[in-house]
This record gives C-alpha cells, sequence and structure tokens, in this order.
C-alpha cells in the first residue's frame, strides 16, 4: 500500500488512541472517498467467488509484464477513478441485463453516464500524460464492434465515441436491450477494475511467458504488490 506522509501522519495520531475502535477509524481514514457506490451484490463474495478472483488474478499477473509505475498523485487518482468507474459500470451492466422494462432503461442510463465518465477521464490522462487513451481506446474499439445493434436499441454514437440514449416516442423507436454490448463490457469492467494499473504510464522491464501461461517471474511476488486494493472484496 503506497502512503503518503500526511496518511503516515493521520495513522499514527489513530494508533495513540486508546479504545477497541481505533483500526476502525484507521481502516475508515484510508478508504474514505474511495469506495465505489455499488451494492454489496457485487462488493461482496462467497467462497468460491474470492477462489475465482483469486485464481483471475493469479492469471493477470502471468500474461503481464512486469513493469515499474511512478506513483504521482495523478496517476494514483487516475488508477483509483478507473477502478471505481469500472466496477460502478460493470454494476449497472449486470442491472441492464437483469432489469425488466423501465428500470432496465434507467440502468442503461446510469452505464452510458458511466461510460462517458471514463471515456473523458480517460482522455484527460492521455493528453496529460502525452499517451494514447486507456482504456478509452479499448471502450471505443468495443462500442464500434456494436455500433449497429447499440442504433437499433435506440442508443446514439457521436464521432468521439461517446453514446446517449434517444429520447424518442412511438413503438418504432421503443428502448431495447443491447444484450451481447453489455455482456461484453460487464467482462470489460470486471477486467479493468481487476487491473487499473494496466492503463497507467509505466515502464516495461520484463516480459512474461506468453508460450507458458502458467509460469510467473522469477523474481517477482506479484504484479499487483504495493497496489492499493481498496474495496475489492
Amino acid at each position: 500500500m503506497y502512503m503518503s506522509n500526511w496518511s503516515l501522519i493521520g495513522l499514527s495520531d489513530l494508533l495513540k488512541r486508546k479504545g477497541g475502535d481505533f483500526m476502525v477509524e484507521a481502516y475508515n481514514y484510508f478508504i474514505g472517498g474511495y469506495i465505489p457506490k455499488v451494492s454489496p451484490k457485487t462488493n461482496v463474495h462467497n467462497r468460491q467467488e474470492l477462489k475465482s478472483k483469486y485464481k483471475s488474478i493469479l492469471s493477470l499477473n502471468n500474461a503481464n509484464p512486469l513493469a515499474m509505475v511512478r506513483l504521482s498523485p495523478a496517476t494514483q487518482a487516475y488508477a483509483l477513478d478507473v477502478k471505481e468507474l469500472s466496477m460502478e459500470m460493470g454494476e449497472a451492466a449486470q442491472d441492464t441485463l437483469e432489469g425488466e422494462s423501465e428500470e432496465a432503461k434507467q440502468s442503461a442510463e446510469k452505464t452510458v453516464e458511466l461510460f462517458n465518465k471514463l471515456l473523458q477521464r480517460s482522455d484527460e490522462y492521455g493528453e496529460l500524460k502525452h499517451q494514447p487513451s486507456r482504456p478509452g481506446f479499448e471502450l471505443r474499439i468495443l462500442v464500434g464492434s456494436n455500433k449497429k445493434d447499440l442504433e437499433k436499441a435506440g442508443f446514439s454514437v457521436d464521432d468521439d465515441g461517446f453514446l446517449s440514449i434517444r429520447d424518442e416516442e412511438g413503438e418504432e423507436s421503443e428502448f431495447q436491450i443491447p444484450v451481447k454490448f453489455m455482456r461484453e463490457l460487464k467482462n470489460k469492467c470486471e477486467y479493468m477494475s481487476m487491473n487499473p494499473m494496466e492503463y497507467v504510464e509505466k515502464k516495461v522491464f520484463s516480459y512474461a511467458h506468453l508460450n507458458r501461461s502458467t509460469v510467473g517471474y522469477a523474481y517477482a511476488t506479484s504484479v499487483f504488490t504495493g497496489m492499493l486494493f481498496n474495496s475489492y472484496c
């Protein structure tokens, strides 16, 4: 976990306090302001789900290159934004797939709002670091491959890849759920929330064993070492 000087000072103050609740206060101190707005059904996992998440992390460790990240305040904030927005968008996409009629449309509107917010955030970070917009590029590819289905379902895609839902009346323009897009978006959100450091500026030092997915790095316990996994499980 990366801590700034003010964080260490704040923790020190909490540890000096007497009482049985200081650990809870310390925990809340660090995660304050970084809790995604998701419900317990997507934020809390049973044993089998945790086992699946753990296997996914191992798979990511083996498949991704070893890199050094300079954790500037802008980089830390961006990684957390990618994580939080992708978690919230993944839940909204799932609610769209499971919803009925008006509820599904409301969830779709929330999905679109979060999609556009993450896309804009990605573009801003890319411009700041003078590099391609990521995960903005991947999200635009996803929209492009589903553009016809989205437009048929009542969505609009502008020239920059941002989404909107047409507000029209009549049976022919009735809202439909773009099932394929929502499923693919949900899967993409799951990946982004598990691996937000994939999208920040970093230097690669060692590439993974691409021909042997079960082999990791000889000198690294985990690519995620030091990563702040707040509100992950």
